[in-house]
């Protein structure tokens, strides 16, 4: 039973993703025919510097609440605090960034422009911060669909409100970020109707929690200083990258075309397969967190084998898929012979990629959130520095370099832990051979029928 619970929630989360990205892709392929590669790149710029917030409010009080309920220490008051502690930290993001929207916009982003969205964007992060405490709750007790319909709720209405406001408003960057907004508080009241509902209905605990805080603390805040800093590192990662392809000669405009053209459309693009996955390692939280605290270490070492395996086999079978469509991807979705060619560049990494962020799931359930905040933190240092110093030399080149050996270099070092905490040795033939050589057939067979006379175009 309760391995066809997981599995069911695994189908409805890999469902709810799929749909969720191929829309956000179609969205951003309507933004850039709004605003065009150069607007992209500012649009990405605002919301680098919008994840700082986002970071700030919900880092780890969503995991605090997934490993309370499911250790069975979850209760109305545990989770109340939680919201409240979530929510004094959105509230001083909010402040701070609505206060802070011209000088960041100013001296950060380098266009005024980007004041008025900041501002905008800012009252959403209350409402952020709660809906990531509450689809916690609903994690831990493996009822994916709520959290699944929020989402859904939210992008429809992001999308909407965004497109109807764009025969509103004169300026598209406000309207977009206008509808964002929207869109946070249509979700945020959703998931708090339902969760009063499922409190009620499951009887949660009424009585007083000791030691919240704590444990909370505990759990939230390696995560939270951690996504913080790196998230920090991270947009200042952003904003070097187009001032680095100014110094090497692309100009403004030609500056943030390319930045949009590789963070507003490749990555998506590049990501979208790890829809199929992120149910996987979002699922796999509650499950380690409940082997853990059992000390089921042969549960654990199971699932631990199997999510590398289906990971590893998926991502390499990806590789090729993406590497024989690239062109055919590029024009298809955005018109864009580049797209395709960094498209192409890029998918030999999806393997470590996709493989760190389901191990990155695996060692917060088992209460190695720490390890995790060190490597995140060592890796975005590593690439601040690096930008810094080889983008204005050799461009766009150098930033995609930097985006392997960054890729490798956490990779490694968060798989080294997961096997050295659960003891479990590479077994080198099933986890990567097997799934390299079917890659390659599959990359063989794919090219084979794209010369084919019946799919040539």
């Amino acid at each position: 039973m309760k391995k066809r619970v997981f599995y069911l929630n695994a189908v409805i989360l890999t469902a709810s993703s799929v749909l969720l990205r191929l829309s956000n892709i179609w969205f951003r392929v309507f933004i850039c025919s709004k605003i065009g590669a150069s607007g992209m790149g500012l649009y990405q710029l605002i919301l680098s510097v919008f994840v700082l917030g986002i970071t700030l409010s919900t880092s780890g009080v969503g995991l605090a609440v997934t490993r309370l309920v499911a250790e069975g220490r979850g209760t109305r008051d545990s989770i109340r605090r939680c919201v409240c502690y979530a929510l004094v930290l959105s509230l001083l993001a909010a402040g701070a960034l609505f206060t802070c929207a011209d000088f960041i916009s100013v001296h950060f982003i380098g266009d005024a422009v980007a004041a008025a969205p900041l501002r905008i964007l800012a009252p959403s992060l209350p409402f952020i911060a709660i809906c990531s405490c509450l689809k916690g709750y609903f994690l831990a007790i493996r009822n994916t669909i709520v959290p699944a319909c929020g989402e859904w709720l939210e992008q429809f209405v992001t999308i909407g409100a965004s497109i109807f406001l764009f025969t509103r408003l004169a300026a598209p960057l406000e309207a977009l970020m206008l509808g964002s907004t929207i869109g946070e508080v249509f979700s945020c009241a959703y998931i708090v109707v339902l969760y009063l509902v499922f409190a009620g209905r499951r009887g949660l605990s009424k009585a007083k929690s000791s030691g919240v805080f704590q444990s909370v603390l505990h759990i939230a805040a390696p995560v939270l200083f951690g996504s913080f800093f790196r998230s920090l590192l991270s947009s200042t990662e952003n904003i070097l990258i187009p001032r680095g392809l100014r110094k090497y000669g692309a100009g403004d405009s030609g500056a943030l075309a390319q930045y949009g053209t590789m963070q507003g459309m490749v990555m998506p693009i590049l990501f979208f397969p790890s829809a199929f996955l992120a149910a996987l390692s979002m699922l796999l939280i509650p499950e380690m967190a409940e082997a853990n605290a059992g000390g089921k270490r042969v549960t654990i070492q199971r699932s631990v084998e199997k999510a590398m395996r289906f990971t590893l086999t998926f991502s390499f079978l990806m590789t090729s898929v993406l590497i024989v469509f690239a062109d055919s991807i590029g024009m298809a979705f955005y018109k864009s012979a580049q797209v395709g060619n960094i498209l192409r560049i890029m998918a030999p990494i999806l393997p470590l990629m996709y493989l760190d962020s389901v191990v990155d799931g695996m060692l917060k359930g088992l209460d190695q959130q720490l390890y995790s905040l060190k490597y995140n933190f060592s890796d975005s240092v590593m690439r601040v520095l690096l930008i810094a110093g080889l983008v204005p030399i050799f461009g766009i080149r150098a930033y995609i370099a930097i985006l392997f050996m960054s890729e490798i270099y956490n990779a490694s070092l968060s798989i080294n832990r997961l096997l050295k905490v659960t003891a479990i040795e590479v077994d080198v033939v099933s986890w990567i051979l097997t799934p390299a050589v079917l890659a390659a057939l599959l990359y063989y067979l794919l090219l084979l029928l794209q010369k084919a006379p019946c799919f040539a175009v």
